[in-house]
């Protein structure tokens, strides 16, 4: 078996993982494993669809600002954020699912397992960089007719990617603490930042950048110094990266002990409640939700009714990660009286706790008041994506947010009553929204009941 077979057979399986309920120790549908190479397919598609439309959104700013390299921010922190959000999930999967010791038990040597399971790593994000170091310089320079500035934005491009990817291999290996983790993926918050203010602030005419700034980002120079120190910076981040894929590939995974329930049948919310605020503090790909108290007292000060919809915003979608603080319980919890139902409740539960919290952060900020208008709707598009979750997973669909696509898909899914809230407020009255809120909760508690045991 070569090389490139086992990689792609690593890839597809790690997307197994993430698309099927496999992770969560329930057996998928038999026709799920047909679709794993659709699946496999779509998320390299969806990667250079995003990556083409970024890469061409900050070429495109240069028009105006005159300076292709800095316009080029906008992908970088798309990348950052992408690698990120991405990247930590991949490696959670591989480092906590026995990959690598199935593979050790193939008549293969090693190395050839390590260099497989790293290029099946590196496939996630493969085709989303070709596409932007493509096509990166080649609009820049029919944009800005200067070799220097597609060569300047060239080497940017390289050195975020670069820098990125080795941070998420060594925080994916190290960071076991949830909370910790989630304060350094930072790219949950920035992608949605990115995509809605930055483009805006990149379009100031002739910019100059102070001279002080050369040192913490050379790229924007179009000068000798500029030139040289980017070519130091992106040759330092590619050895960064490849030091960090040496000490991946000789990382040994360690055998994966199932989650130990305790369930005490007198009280079982109390205890769900317990287990799961115990989980949000080791799993990283949920724990973000207690970080989300921090952004919204940051943001406040700058933007508070922006930082009321960007909560919201980062709750819902976040709640759409709570599936995994049940591991391998979920046949449990289909097994257990109402055990289903408890562990939707409590989830639901610390959700809205979070939030009140929130709506105190603003209350020192005198938006309380709409904070609190919007919680019905809130609570809908939760129970919504807290519903679609644990019907997916069961069903042995999974998540289904491995690729840019399908989250955008689930995004729509689950704020669509959030959206048509905050329209109301902004563009009809206060009362309509409120209406609505309050029959669509009624409405999505009414399927919830009948489906949720």
């Amino acid at each position: 078996m070569s090389n490139v077979k086992i990689h792609d057979v690593v890839y597809k399986q790690i997307i197994y993982l993430m698309y099927t309920s496999r992770s969560f120790g329930l057996s998928p549908k038999p026709d799920a494993i047909s679709k794993i190479k659709r699946n496999a397919v779509t998320i390299k598609i969806s990667n250079i669809i995003a990556y083409t439309i970024a890469t061409v959104v900050s070429a495109s700013i240069s028009i105006i600002n005159k300076d292709a390299p800095f316009s080029f921010i906008f992908l970088d922190l798309i990348i950052l954020a992408n690698i990120f959000t991405t990247g930590l999930n991949v490696i959670f999967f591989v480092t906590n699912y026995d990959l690598k010791t199935f593979l050790l038990s193939l008549p293969l040597t090693e190395r050839d397992i390590n260099i497989a399971v790293f290029r099946g790593i590196f496939e996630f994000f493969y085709y989303g960089f070709l596409a932007s170091i493509v096509i990166a310089p080649i609009s820049t320079y029919i944009i800005t007719l200067s070799v220097l500035q597609a060569l300047m934005a060239e080497l940017e491009i390289v050195f975020f990617f670069s820098l990125s990817f080795a941070l998420v291999i060594l925080l994916g290996k190290r960071i076991r603490l949830g909370i910790t983790s989630a304060l350094f993926r930072v790219g949950t918050s920035l992608i949605w930042i990115i995509f809605i203010i930055l483009p805006y602030g990149f379009t100031f005419r002739y910019l100059i950048l102070p001279p002080y700034i050369l040192l913490i980002f050379p790229f924007g120079f179009l000068n000798v110094e500029g030139l040289l120190l980017s070519l130091l910076y992106t040759g330092l981040s590619i050895v960064f990266a490849y030091n960090q894929a040496l000490k991946f590939l000789s990382f040994r995974v360690t055998s994966h002990y199932s989650t130990k329930y305790s369930i005490k049948l007198q009280s079982p919310l109390i205890t769900y409640l317990h287990k799961d605020i115990k989980g949000l503090l080791r799993v990283p790909q949920a724990s973000f939700l207690l970080t989300i108290p921090v952004f919204a007292f940051i943001f406040s000060f700058f933007v508070p009714i922006y930082a009321i919809f960007y909560t919201i915003f980062m709750i819902t979608t976040s709640s759409i990660m709570l599936i995994l603080l049940e591991a391998s319980g979920i046949q449990l919890l289909l097994s257990l009286p109402s055990g289903l139902r408890s562990s939707y409740i409590s989830k639901l539960l610390i959700i809205l706790i979070i939030y009140l919290i929130d709506v105190l952060i603003f209350s020192f900020f005198n938006h309380a008041y709409l904070s609190l208008i919007m919680l019905p709707s809130l609570i809908a598009s939760v129970e919504l994506s807290l519903f679609i979750s644990y019907n997916n997973v069961i069903k042995g669909k999974g998540i289904m947010i491995a690729d840019p696509l399908s989250l955008l898909i689930r995004e729509i899914e689950i704020n669509s009553i959030i959206g048509v809230a905050a329209l109301l407020v902004f563009f009809a009255n206060v009362y309509y929204s409120l209406i609505f809120s309050i029959i669509s909760l009624i409405i999505i508690n009414i399927v919830i009941y009948k489906k949720v045991k």
